[in-house]
């Protein structure tokens, strides 16, 4: 009695079972190992740093400026809060603070005007805990130029 469909099942099956039969070592090699963390990002600017303040265009530059890597859980503390330029024009919303391969910690940035999401050094970010916002040493045409997703401002 031949029925016409295959004794072992579609192609797309068989590929499918052949990809778990080759990959089950590997998966029992990595539940073996146990998980450890990433490295804490090292802190890679300094709070009274008086050249980012130089760097800033604005008349009245805010005393007490914090490096974003001080703020105690910094991606919820500070989600979502406003980004200055350095002339104090709104530019974007921090979105996160990542560390990249190298070893460079970047914050990801929701730009406002243009929607579009990039990634800066966080050198080149301050938070001012008076007024709650987070201040860049960077021009809005500066940051503009910066592409998405690229991992270094």
């Amino acid at each position: 009695m031949a029925t016409g469909k295959p004794v072992l099942g579609s192609p797309a099956r068989l590929m499918l079972l052949a990809a778990m039969i080759a990959a089950t070592p590997l998966l029992e090699r990595c539940a073996a190992v146990p998980y450890e963390p990433p490295v804490a990002a090292t802190v890679q600017c300094e709070r009274d740093d008086g050249a980012f303040a130089q760097r800033l265009v604005m008349p009245n530059v805010p005393p007490g400026l914090m490096c974003l890597e001080e703020v105690d859980g910094v991606n919820n503390a500070l989600f979502n809060r406003v980004i200055f330029d350095a002339a104090g024009y709104k530019v974007g919303h921090f979105r996160r603070v990542e560390t990249k391969m190298p070893g460079d910690v970047v914050a990801v940035v929701r730009l406002s005007p243009s929607l579009r999401t990039i990634s800066m050094l966080t050198d080149h970010l301050r938070f001012d805990p008076t007024r709650g916002v987070i201040i860049a040493d960077l021009t809005n045409r500066e940051i503009d130029l910066i592409p998405p997703g690229f991992p270094y401002g």
